[in-house]
């Protein structure tokens, strides 16, 4: 079933819920008004028993629909949360970027920026936490060339087979905030009380000897001395405990929607081969047990209540001791299982690629360095979107040449974008994706800085100058869109004639996209470098864009054809 047809159904089991919705509500409603009218003429017409007809008929029956109009308030929540869920995915597939992330805050800002990864990251992301969002960016943005990919993409494999709790987790209500993992360790590990405070067992001591006194005979005035001595350990202890309640409030806010969150994740981890710690489901006892009793805490925020609780039995002493004994055996556990709970939110975003887009497992290639069948454009409408592919054969640089509005910037991206998937393990928008574990470095987005006094050309350079380096240093695929372009054309073709050759001497492979056609010569001085092109067609004054890649050098230019088009390049154009 396609993903619009999924939204079809739940948005009419949603209108179908909402109207039982609405009759439960109507019949509470009417529970409780009878109630009431009941109350009021039992007080008006005696001896009828009418106040035992609302309590034991009506009042339950009102209670029934409180309960059943809250599950099914529920169940219209989960149905909203799943249809969002699905909705995101069908946008992606549709090539609907709704937001975006700033490539800056991204952990290599200029590959980025290159590749679109602020515009992927957020289709990807459904991270709950700030932890699991940093280490979906740590994972789109560095290079993984040992075994971390084949781990991961076995550990994907497996969560992909657990497509409906991996769908329910997904659909759970978002946060308003992600979860501060790191903040909850930090508390957690630090003890709610101030070190060097043994008096604080005045308090039970005192309190149970005034229980004691009470049942003895003993004179009033030893019980106005205990009960004084009491009075005065719970203020004193009330008072050196006042930072605790913030410090519960605060954790209690980080815990908001957690718990259901890890409920799901022991769920899945409970199927899975990894994950150890998850599948006890000591996280959601912890999580609920320290919960609880913040949550009881919080009768501080009723004054009259709180001291009359304080005044009978110790109650912020000992709900104070059990919040200090949860906090022991949540950070004792919080560790082992919060570094898996990270792991499988992230990975859960990449399975999503295989469950909803279409995508493929990619495979290491021991004949060359990339080659591909049908790739595309991650970011792109999936429906329409043109797909190409591509053997290298022997070669290991491959020089792109093409018209304007061709193609070239696109495809380059799209291999770009693949290969940060593969590198990772996660599936590849393509029909067959086959590589070699690389580094990826580029050079298609470069700026000039005001600040660091940069100009645009010595911007590129110095990009230039990285990817040589590490192409000495080791593996690496590059990409490389219009070099040296902030200078003439003829410093420009000498230019890049030497990078390349500098290139060939590494251990670099990649792409090179130009539209200087002498550059494409260099394929007859070695044979480690081939060309292919994007062409077009002029038809009915316009041009026609197949965004097929082609083998050979580019053929056609069509800038004047387009000056000529808006007025810019007045002379009459008759090409061949």
């Amino acid at each position: 079933m396609s993903l619009s047809q999924k939204l079809g159904r739940l948005q009419n089991l949603r209108d179908e819920e909402q109207k039982k919705l609405q009759r439960v509500q109507q019949q509470r409603l009417t529970a409780g008004l009878n109630i009431f009218f009941l109350l009021i003429l039992s007080q008006i017409f005696s001896g009828y028993y009418l106040e035992l007809v609302a309590v034991l008929f009506f009042l339950p029956l009102f209670l029934f629909f409180v309960g059943r109009s809250r599950r099914r308030a529920g169940f219209l929540k989960k149905i909203d949360g799943l249809h969002s869920f699905y909705q995101r995915q069908l946008d992606f597939k549709q090539g609907r970027i709704l937001e975006s992330h700033p490539p800056e805050q991204m952990s290599l800002p200029d590959l980025a920026r290159d590749l679109d990864l602020g515009l992927l990251y957020p289709q990807l992301n459904f991270c709950f936490s700030e932890e699991g969002q940093r280490q979906l960016d740590a994972w789109l943005c560095q290079d993984f060339r040992d075994s971390s990919r084949e781990v991961r993409q076995r550990h994907l494999k497996e969560l992909i087979k657990l497509s409906g709790p991996l769908r329910r987790l997904h659909a759970l209500p978002p946060l308003k905030n992600p979860v501060r993992m790191n903040q909850i360790q930090k508390e957690v590990e630090r003890s709610f009380f101030p070190e060097n405070t043994p008096w604080k067992w005045i308090v039970p001591i005192s309190w149970l000897g005034l229980v004691t006194l009470l049942f003895l005979p003993v004179p009033t005035v030893l019980l106005k001395v205990v009960f004084f001595v009491y009075i005065a350990s719970v203020l004193l202890y009330l008072g050196q405990t006042k930072h605790l309640f913030s410090r519960l409030q605060d954790l209690q806010k980080d815990f908001e929607g957690l718990a259901e969150k890890i409920h799901a994740m022991e769920k899945i981890a409970s199927q899975l081969s990894f994950a150890p710690s998850l599948k006890e489901r000591v996280a959601t006892q912890d999580t609920r047990s320290l919960s609880r009793y913040i949550s009881l805490m919080s009768l501080r925020t009723n004054p009259i209540l709180f001291y009359i609780l304080n005044l009978l039995l110790p109650w912020d002493f000992l709900l104070s001791e059990l919040c200090e004994r949860a906090r022991v055996g949540f950070a004792l556990h919080f560790k082992s299982w919060c570094q898996e709970m990270i792991d499988i939110e992230t990975l859960s975003c990449l399975a999503n690629l295989k469950l909803y887009q279409d995508t493929t497992w990619p495979e290491l290639s021991s004949r060359t360095f990339l080659e591909f069948e049908e790739i595309s454009h991650p970011l792109l409408n999936q429906s329409n979107v043109v797909k190409n592919n591509f053997q290298p054969g022997s070669h290991k640089v491959i020089i792109i040449t093409g018209s304007n509005m061709s193609g070239k910037s696109t495809f380059l991206r799209a291999i770009g974008i693949n290969l940060v998937l593969a590198n990772i393990g996660a599936p590849v928008f393509a029909k067959r994706f086959c590589f070699q574990p690389m580094g990826l470095v580029s050079c298609i987005r470069v700026s000039d800085s005001l600040r660091d006094g940069q100009s645009y050309f010595y911007a590129e350079v110095r990009r230039m100058r990285t990817i040589l380096e590490k192409a000495k240093q080791g593996p690496i695929l590059f990409l490389i869109d219009e070099p040296l372009r902030g200078t003439n054309n003829k410093e420009r073709l000498i230019g890049n004639t030497s990078y390349l050759k500098q290139i060939l001497a590494t251990q670099g492979a990649g792409f090179l996209c130009t539209h200087d056609l002498e550059l494409t010569k260099l394929s007859e001085v070695s044979e480690e470098i081939a060309n292919f092109h994007f062409g077009e067609t002029w038809q009915d004054q316009d041009w026609i864009f197949d965004y097929k890649i082609k083998e050979g050098p580019s053929t056609s230019t069509n800038a004047l054809r387009i000056l000529a088009k808006e007025g810019l390049y007045p002379e009459s154009l008759n090409p061949a």
